[in-house]
């Protein structure tokens, strides 16, 4: 299976000696349960050219530090690339920003949640068909955004959702694709430089606070890429 990671960004530099990219975090963590797949990487917000969609048996977008609704030049071609994904009924799958994208891509929209920043470990309750996905108890993952899907795009449904992300996880009737709200890929380590760099500055202290003290509760990202992999493998079209 040759999997494209679309790279919407890349971690501040300071973050990447221990950290790595992006694309380095969904390989690590998807990897070991979809270990048929040749992964690819393509770092879209750094200007590197898209491919042909029929290049790959499918795709990933990561998250990004951009709003979707922001005016870079590379999101309007990104998301004309989406669509064309959408016309050829290849798979993807979007994290994060990657989620965001996905639904302004199609007509749904996306914004500043009225609610704010929502961090740190979110429990998730499940539609039946995420729970076909992903099993049927809740599902406990890391979260670290501030936009939101608000309103769906024709021809999405939901697959989890909670107070704080109400549109937390989608799917599309009419190609096979999927996101999710939530960062499956981001390990607690992670998050908690990230907070602790930005308390005061860019997340308020109390809710930094907050976030950090849930960094200790478990996880689930085993359990979510699982899921993830049999999604690919009941849609991939694998070149022979």
């Amino acid at each position: 299976m040759r999997l494209c990671i679309l790279e919407a960004d890349r971690p501040a530099e300071a973050f990447q000696p221990d950290h790595g990219t992006y694309a380095g975090m969904f390989m690590r963590w998807l990897g070991p349960h979809l270990p048929e797949a040749e992964f690819t990487n393509v770092f879209v917000a750094g200007g590197e050219a898209l491919p042909q969609p029929a290049d790959f048996d499918a795709y990933l977008i990561t998250g990004s530090r951009a709003g979707a609704y922001e005016g870079h030049a590379w999101i309007a071609p990104f998301e004309d690339f989406l669509r064309k994904l959408r016309a050829e009924r290849i798979p993807l799958v979007g994290v994060c920003f990657g989620h965001q994208i996905m639904a302004q891509a199609f007509d749904g929209m996306v914004r500043k949640s009225d609610g704010g920043w929502v961090i740190g470990r979110q429990e998730h309750s499940l539609t039946p068909e995420g729970a076909a996905l992903f099993g049927p108890s809740e599902l406990a993952a890391l979260s670290f955004h501030q936009d939101q899907v608000v309103e769906l795009p024709p021809g999405a449904r939901h697959l989890l959702s909670n107070t704080a992300s109400p549109n937390g996880g989608l799917v599309y009737d009419d190609f096979p694709a999927m996101s999710l709200q939530f960062h499956p890929e981001f390990q607690p380590a992670y998050i908690r430089e990230l907070l602790v760099a930005a308390s005061g500055i860019r997340v308020p202290a109390p809710l930094a606070e907050t976030a950090l003290a849930s960094l200790d509760n478990p996880l689930e990202p085993d359990r979510i890429a699982l899921g993830v992999a049999r999604f690919y493998r009941n849609h991939a079209r694998i070149a022979a």
